[in-house]
């Protein structure tokens, strides 16, 4: 392939697998290889035409950049290997376009079929809860975590757990406002976000992502998602908003369940915080769920409680 998209030359074509709102190819810049992703919309306008709808064109793509610089400048103070980040975003012939380190394939994510031992996926639930930890004490929501946005890779000392694809993300500080500019995969779609696409009012926040983080847990432990009545609900969010059963595996570890079952309320001011969940996966061992009655505190301090027959 020869034509530059600016600085860059891809070489790979440019595809649409795996995103609707974009197209994507691996490119060369000093010879070394990046991911390189073309935003489909907005589009720059060219001259000519109707001056008042290109006017509005323009301030379409003013803010789309400005929210986009805001996003990766927040994205860019997260601590850690937690993210693949953005390295450049540019306009070039009318397109937005935004850089990243290329990730080597093969490669794992939390999609991926894998033989782990309970200690590994508990491992990996750890890696993720801190990683939105990181991410949400900037101010940013990824709003389409799903497993195959969620990076694995085993080194000596175990599982590392990075996060890519933010560009459905928003600050806290500036969630969207119009029905076009919000997007996710609605098998983990949080009940508010589907409201909002919907014309409908709801507050969004970070326990956006706590709602898709609570159908992973379930997806990587056992093997699949929540169990709903399927001649009712297509989705998840379609249950919760109704008050549908939401049927959650025995194999699941019983603090765990106790866990999920809140981050898949419908209403976000009852799903735990980053830092409870940190504290769950760190403090509770698979096992251990035994000594575990329902109602008891969601909190690293319930190990040191006085066990039921002690």
């Amino acid at each position: 392939m020869s034509r530059m998209i600016g600085v860059y030359k891809p070489v790979t074509p440019l595809q649409t697998a795996g995103s609707g709102s974009a197209r994507w190819c691996i490119a060369l810049r000093g010879g070394q290889r990046f991911f390189l992703k073309e935003f489909l919309s907005p589009v720059y306008p060219y001259k000519g035409g109707n001056k008042a709808l290109i006017q509005k064109q323009i301030e379409r793509c003013q803010r789309f950049e400005a929210t986009k610089r805001k996003l990766y400048a927040a994205m860019s103070c997260v601590i850690g290997d937690t993210l693949v980040p953005v390295l450049d975003f540019f306009c070039f012939e009318s397109r937005y376009y935004a850089v990243s380190e290329e990730v080597p394939t093969p490669r794992l994510t939390g999609e991926s079929e894998l033989d782990m031992t309970n200690s590994e996926k508990r491992e990996i639930l750890l890696g993720l809860a801190l990683c939105l930890q990181r991410l949400h004490l900037q101010g940013v929501v990824h709003a389409d975590l799903k497993p195959e946005h969620v990076l694995l890779s085993k080194g000596p000392l175990g599982y590392e757990v990075r996060l890519i694809d933010l560009d459905s993300g928003f600050l806290t500080e500036e969630p969207p406002k119009e029905p076009r500019d919000m997007e996710g995969d609605p098998v983990y779609l949080a009940p508010e976000v589907f409201l909002c696409m919907a014309g409908q009012e709801a507050t969004l926040g970070a326990a956006v992502d706590t709602f898709a983080f609570g159908a992973i847990i379930h997806r990587i432990w056992t093997g699949s998602l929540p169990g709903i009545d399927s001649k009712r609900y297509a989705y998840l969010y379609e249950a919760a908003l109704e008050g549908g059963e939401i049927s959650l595996s025995p194999e699941l570890p019983l603090p765990y369940r106790m866990a999920v079952r809140r981050m898949l309320d419908k209403d976000p001011a009852h799903r735990p915080s980053d830092m409870e969940m940190v504290r769950l996966l760190t403090a509770n061992r698979p096992g251990e769920e035994r000594y575990w009655q329902e109602g008891e505190p969601l909190n690293g301090l319930s190990r040191f409680m006085k066990k039921p027959g002690n």
